[in-house]
């Protein structure tokens, strides 16, 4: 579907809603309120989300800044050096594209756990309901691209119950709203 316009004034239309839909890294905040509850657990769960289009990490996707997609958020992520994800999954197929860096990403099932380090430009598609996580055991900080198949996903469903415990209670909302 393209952008509509009226035909009056088209051109100065076009032009707003092409900067209304540009994102530019520079004016995406890195915050990591979303997974502070996780650091409550464990502080090397710590990173960085700059979000692009959609409300991940949002619980009631009533972000008013937000710019909104028909069927996926798209999200930055900085992992540190030496920090990790919890195992989660999620009900939406995920994607990671890797920026810059070497992230390990480690998939579970029943009982069984495989590791695999990436590279830059190299992808990784985890389907619905794979258990997965994202390990950087390099000296550099990692980013990728994160892409959830919903504009308003659920967040993460942990395996750790103490997670899971925490994050009935933790509403970030308001704190990670776009400030654009």
């Amino acid at each position: 579907m393209s952008t509509t316009i009226d035909e009056s004034g088209s051109r100065a239309k076009l032009e707003a809603s092409l900067e209304k839909h540009c994102k530019t890294f520079a004016t995406r905040n890195a915050n990591a309120r979303v997974w502070a509850l996780e650091t409550e657990i464990d502080e090397k769960y710590a990173r960085t989300q700059r979000r692009y289009l959609g409300t991940s990490g949002n619980v009631e996707h009533t972000d008013p800044n937000a710019l909104m997609g028909a069927h996926f958020t798209l999200t930055v992520l900085q992992q540190p050096a030496g920090h990790k994800q919890p195992m989660h999954h999620h009900d939406e197929e995920e994607v990671f594209f890797v920026l810059q860096g070497r992230p390990t990403i480690i998939w579970e099932y029943a009982g069984e756990s495989v590791k695999r380090q990436l590279d830059r430009w190299d992808m990784i598609y985890n389907p619905p309901g794979q258990v997965h996580g994202i390990v950087n055991e390099t000296d550099e900080d990692c980013f990728f691209q994160v892409m959830l198949g919903n504009p308003t996903p659920e967040r993460p469903k942990y395996l750790d119950p103490r997670l899971r415990r925490l994050q009935t209670a933790d509403r970030p909302d308001e704190e990670i709203r776009a400030k654009d």
